[in-house]
């Protein structure tokens, strides 16, 4: 008898569906890698303008300083420790010269000097740029965290040479005693990604440091 051979077909070019399986899976480890830098490298581009917006803020307040001989506060503020947490658009209407908010009519910078120059935010969620007056930070507000998204900035109007730490270590006002101070006229910071007032100095942007 002729023995049976039995035909062996060629493989249909293309995948198996478990090499396809395997192909997706490689591309979403890969695609996951490059979100997480991505997003790192982003983390880092929005530090490092914070970090260079808060020096900057001081550096125009002390040459308004020098320009003026007091800070740019309203009158009814001298003598004490002034702190923009929530809204710091009269500050920066007298640093840019602009004559709205407490500098209406020119009244705390009257010599029109620009001490301050600050990008226009962009998109609807304010960020990274002046809007309304209020200059926000790389990260914008929050919801539910009202103290969020704004550069923040303490004056010693008392001129006294010391202002207050915003980052003591401890409450303070519930412990008793007094938060440490910081000799320096004025300070400048953003509460960054957290978006929260802490006692501890965690992931925020400081001037002071």
């Amino acid at each position: 008898m002729t023995p049976a051979f039995r035909v062996r077909h060629p493989r249909p070019p293309g995948f198996t569906v478990i090499e396809l399986i395997t192909v997706v899976a490689i591309l979403a480890v890969l695609a996951t890698l490059l979100l997480t830098a991505a997003g790192r490298a982003m983390e880092a581009a929005r530090r490092t303008q914070a970090a260079h917006d808060v020096r900057e803020i001081v550096e125009a307040v002390d040459a308004y300083y020098t320009e003026y001989g007091h800070y740019p506060v309203r009158p009814d503020q001298e003598g004490s420790e002034v702190t923009f947490r929530t809204d710091n658009s009269d500050l920066f209407y007298a640093l840019r010269a602009v004559p709205k908010g407490a500098n209406s009519g020119d009244a705390l910078n009257p010599r029109r000097v620009v001490f301050l120059e600050a990008p226009e935010a962009k998109g609807s969620l304010p960020r990274a740029g002046i809007a309304r007056g209020i200059w926000y930070d790389p990260w914008g507000p929050q919801p539910g965290k009202p103290e969020s998204g704004i550069y923040h900035v303490r004056i010693d109007a008392g001129y006294r040479g010391t202002v207050s730490d915003p980052y003591p270590g401890g409450d303070f006002d519930e412990g008793g005693g007094s938060a440490p101070m910081i000799h320096t006229g004025v300070i400048a910071w953003s509460l960054a990604k957290g978006g929260l007032q802490t006692y501890q100095l965690l992931d925020q942007i400081v001037s002071w440091k």
